[in-house]
């Protein structure tokens, strides 16, 4: 068990992603987080950095995600926008035959672009915590559908006064 991602009953759609990705078999954080995500569970997660952990909740995710949902169903809290737009990229690559559309909310871009961007269909969001927080107080980001919350290097955050 735990030797492929096929292991973990995921859509044929993620497993053609992850195959195409490289990804042959899932690490050991992916080992821990992603059955666990499976069944709902709520996390902690600490691992290196490269371990893999932004798979192991984004695997998941795009697994569950509904489709033909119009709003977010996901929101990933990042520390910088460098990160971001990483997290943006891995979540498109890992729902690409699931057709997921994830959005990268930050500062120093301009604000309509992203306004733009929300409101076409998007599955997940990404971002950065006053851009994603600038998003809910004008009523661009809707959070009513959200199921999934994931705070990405927590640790950072809070150490950059993130914590309010």
């Amino acid at each position: 068990m735990d030797n492929s991602f096929k292991d973990y009953k995921l859509s044929n759609e993620i497993v053609k992603a992850l195959g195409l990705m490289g990804y042959q078999r899932p690490t050991e954080v992916q080992k821990k987080v992603i059955k666990q995500a499976l069944k709902g569970k709520d996390l902690i997660v600490q691992s290196q950095t490269g371990s893999g952990k932004t798979a192991a909740y984004a695997i998941p995710i795009c697994d569950s995600v509904e489709i033909e949902e119009r709003q977010p169903q996901g929101l990933i809290l990042v520390p910088t926008r460098e990160l971001a737009v990483q997290v943006k990229e891995d979540i498109t690559n890992i729902g690409r035959f699931k057709r997921i559309r994830c959005a990268a909310v930050f500062g120093k871009e301009p604000m309509s672009l992203q306004v733009q961007e929300l409101k076409q269909r998007v599955h997940i969001v990404a971002g950065t915590p006053g851009r994603v927080m600038d998003h809910i107080k004008r009523g661009t980001l809707k959070v009513e559908k959200l199921q999934y919350l994931v705070i990405d290097e927590a640790d950072k955050m809070l150490n950059m006064g993130f914590i309010e």
